[in-house]
């Protein structure tokens, strides 16, 4: 059964019960009255109306000195929900409430929410220096491993991407952040961050990195016409490699939304030849860090997938890059050391593009030396089989170990590092990054038998 509103029950009351029924009312009403009397002897008891107390609207506060509430991340405020301007709140002297405008007595100023914020960052010790390893040796490639040139070991890339420009936490975090002092500089994505003038910055980062136990570290964008002696030298020092990009932002890219043959031989208006330009920069970028012991890999493309529109019609200049780049090396072996070439993929588990990149198609010179993966997929700090136990059969991973353990060139997690839950949406990330996945790197029968390297994205973060 439903409870139903007493107009609604099946009965009519009569004209004789009705006057029954206000007798009734009016002699609770003068009850009470009486009681109130008895119980407060001291009130005075005015039947006659206050006069409504006048509230200047000078004193109302302004509607900019009342905060409000912050929207939803990736959600704009709706117009209903702005705060009303002041010339909203305080009502005409010539309207009456019968206009609908509400009287100042009904008008409820909210108060300010308490803001939060974090407190100063407490002035930080200067970093301890890292130990100087006094230089590196050449990394080479035999089968699917890397190893030293010199004492014949096998190496593993251990490394941070290195990209500090464009990070504006107060935008794409949620919570409460302070920077530290001095303020980091934002770069355009087209500067070199290895540039002379930001020595300080890069300086400071590369000694971290080094007291972490790196040996490696990734670049994002390189301007060949500078010199880069004193930032490979003291990378050098410190024990840590280099990987160093060939593609550009600005000028000398391969463009991923162009299909071949046109990514590689289009004229662009107000540009010049793609094919040309690309070539030019990444030959020169070779030349550059040939002659550094301590440049790893360079990386002929990055993660082409993300801007290709096409579906993947670009990858033939990315083979094109490769063997025009490999003949270059070639020509000028007698003077320059022969770099591996490393493409960076998405990972999107298809292993459609890592075969077309790693074969031979016309000869030897169009396949990379070595294939990178992002990988953003391990997130979970165990992966539970149907008995309740970590097993790593269940991880994201067993899908990689799976598609490359016979794979005949080094395969290297070129950026990796779970970036969802927390540490994506709450500053300042308390705990950070966990790294559940370190632990399957080194591990037989997980990737310790087919990964090269893995390189953390990134530093700024």
């Amino acid at each position: 059964t439903q409870l139903r509103p007493l107009c609604c029950y099946p009965f009519a009351p009569t004209m004789e019960m009705r006057s029954l029924m206000s007798i009734v009312l009016l002699s609770l009403c003068l009850l009470l009255v009486a009681e109130l009397r008895t119980c407060y002897p001291d009130r005075t008891w005015n039947a006659s109306p206050q006069p409504e107390r006048q509230l200047s609207a000078a004193r109302l506060p302004s509607v900019k000195d009342v905060r409000a509430p912050e929207a939803p991340e990736d959600e704009a405020p709706d117009a209903e929900d702005e705060p009303p301007d002041a010339e909203d709140e305080a009502p005409d002297a010539g309207q009456s409430k019968e206009s609908g405008t509400r009287s100042l007595k009904s008008t409820v100023v909210p108060k300010p929410p308490p803001v939060v914020v974090q407190a100063p960052l407490p002035a930080r010790d200067a970093l301890p220096k890292a130990e100087h390893v006094g230089g590196t040796n050449p990394i080479v490639i035999k089968g699917n491993f890397l190893y030293d040139s010199v004492t014949g070991k096998r190496f593993f890339s251990k490394g941070v991407a290195y990209n500090p420009r464009n990070i504006k936490f107060e935008t794409h975090m949620k919570g409460s952040c302070t920077p530290g002092e001095p303020k980091l500089r934002q770069l355009d994505y087209a500067e070199d961050p290895t540039q002379a003038s930001m020595k300080p910055l890069w300086m400071e980062a590369l000694y971290s990195i080094a007291n972490m136990g790196a040996n490696t570290i990734r670049l994002y964008n390189i301007d060949p016409n500078i010199s880069h002696t004193n930032f490979m030298a003291e990378a050098a020092k410190l024990g840590l490699y280099v990987v160093v990009p060939l593609t550009r932002h600005d000028w000398g890219y391969l463009p991923a939304g162009m299909p071949s043959p046109s990514c590689y031989t289009a004229d662009v208006e107000g540009y010049g030849n793609v094919g040309t330009n690309v070539l030019t920069s990444a030959k020169l970028i070779v030349k550059e860090f040939s002659k550094y012991d301590n440049t790893l890999m360079f990386t002929v493309a990055n993660e082409m997938t993300v801007a290709d529109s096409k579906g993947w019609a670009a990858f033939p200049c990315v083979k094109a890059l490769t063997r025009d780049i490999h003949r270059y090396q070639a020509d000028c072996r007698a003077s320059m050391r022969r770099v591996p070439l490393l493409y960076t993929a998405a990972d999107t588990g298809s292993s459609t593009v890592v075969e077309y990149l790693t074969c031979e198609l016309e000869n030897e010179d169009d396949a990379v030396d070595a294939y990178g993966l992002n990988v953003y997929s391990y997130c979970d700090e165990q992966y539970l089989d149907s008995k309740g136990k970590d097993n790593f059969r269940y991880s994201p991973y067993w899908t990689i170990h799976k598609q490359f353990k016979h794979f005949s060139k080094p395969i290297i997690f070129s950026e990796f590092g779970c970036n969802l839950g927390t540490f994506m949406t709450s500053c300042p990330f308390v705990g950070g990054r966990t790294w559940p996945d370190v632990k399957t790197f080194f591990k037989d029968h997980q990737l310790g038998e087919i990964l090269s390297g893995a390189m953390t994205f990134e530093f700024s973060m």
